[in-house]
C-alpha cells in the first residue's frame, strides 16, 4: 500500500502542471476585408475597446464599444481616423472598399512587429485572382 501511495505521489509530481504553465501567446493573424481582389489601396486598422464609465449619485453606468483606429494607409487617405466597430459603420466602409476599390487589413490593439509585418504583407499580396 505504502509503494503505491509513494507511486502515486511521485507521479504526480513528476508530471506537468498544464494548469498553472503560462500558455505560449498564439498572435492573431490579420483579418482581410473590404475589396480582397483588384484592389487599388490598403488601409491597416488597430482595434481597440474603449469603455465609458458614468457616476450617478450611488450607481455607476458602463458603456464598452470596440472601435478601429487607422494605423497605416497605401494610396489612400481615410478619414475620419477613428471609427466605432458597429454594423453602421462597417456598411460604409464596405461600400467605401467597392466603390474605392480599397482592402482593410485588422490586427489587435497590442501587436507585435511580426503581426504588423503581416499585415503590411497582405497589404502587398497581388490584388489580382488566378
Amino acid at each position: 500500500m505504502k509503494a503505491l501511495t509513494l507511486c502515486l505521489l511521485a507521479l504526480a509530481l513528476g508530471t506537468p502542471n498544464f494548469a498553472n504553465d503560462k500558455k505560449a501567446k498564439v498572435e492573431e493573424d490579420p483579418v482581410v476585408w473590404g475589396l480582397a481582389s483588384q484592389n487599388v489601396s490598403c488601409v491597416i486598422f488597430k482595434e481597440f475597446r474603449k469603455t465609458n464609465a458614468k457616476f450617478w449619485g450611488v450607481a455607476i453606468t458602463t458603456k464598452t464599444f470596440s472601435g478601429l483606429e487607422v494605423l497605416e494607409s497605401q494610396n489612400y487617405e481615410l478619414t475620419p481616423k477613428k471609427w466605432v466597430e458597429d454594423q453602421e459603420s462597417l456598411n460604409h466602409l464596405q461600400r467605401l472598399a467597392l466603390k474605392d476599390k480599397i482592402k482593410f487589413v485588422k490586427i489587435p490593439e497590442k501587436f507585435s512587429d511580426a503581426q504588423l509585418q503581416k499585415a503590411r504583407a497582405a497589404c502587398k499580396e497581388p490584388s489580382t485572382t488566378p
